[in-house]
């Protein structure tokens, strides 16, 4: 299945400061939505993987993390503890940029897990999130990196066709050995 955009939005954080974070969770609509370090994003499907992951180890009531948003980042972070999934993907003071991701409601149907998500709806909560936390909203798209790779414990020569398979590999090897 040819699976959307997934709903990530690049947002300048250089002028906040270390209320962010708090600002952030209490503005945030729901834990569906959730801040990530601009090196951790690194592809389309990265994120869906991620997704689907975190989805399938609730679903199966089998997730390491008592909340979506905190299972996602393990998975992102490919790690079993969530506190260094926090450290190795989410945001710090000393960051720049940032992802503001949300992650889509699942649907479950016959057998797969589809995302269940109106984009114009999540870009007008994106806004609104922008707004609340008077943070500006850059373009961009996830882009694979070796600095991102680096900083997720993935070292490469040189970005390939292969890299991106290493790094689903990186983050499915977490849910074989949950």
């Amino acid at each position: 299945m040819e699976m959307p955009r997934f709903p990530c939005f690049k947002v300048d954080i250089a002028n906040t400061d270390e209320a962010f974070i708090k600002n952030f969770i209490s503005c945030r609509p729901d834990q569906n939505w959730l801040l990530l370090a601009e090196h951790a994003a690194l592809s389309q499907h990265q994120l869906w993987t991620a997704w689907l992951l975190a989805q399938r180890a609730f679903g199966q009531d089998r997730a390491l993390a008592r909340s979506i948003d905190a299972e996602f980042l393990r998975y992102m972070a490919g790690t079993h503890h969530v506190t260094e999934a926090f450290k190795k993907v989410g945001i710090n003071v000393s960051h720049r940029y940032a992802w503001i991701v949300h992650l889509p409601k699942a649907e479950f149907s016959e057998g797969e897990i589809i995302p269940d998500f109106d984009s114009d709806e999540v870009i007008q909560m994106f806004d609104n999130l922008v707004k609340s936390l008077n943070i500006r909203a850059l373009s961009g798209s996830p882009e694979m990196s070796a600095f991102g790779l680096e900083n997720l414990g993935i070292s490469v020569d040189n970005i390939s066709e292969e890299t991106e398979d290493r790094l689903i590999g990186f983050m499915i090897s977490t849910e074989l050995n949950s």
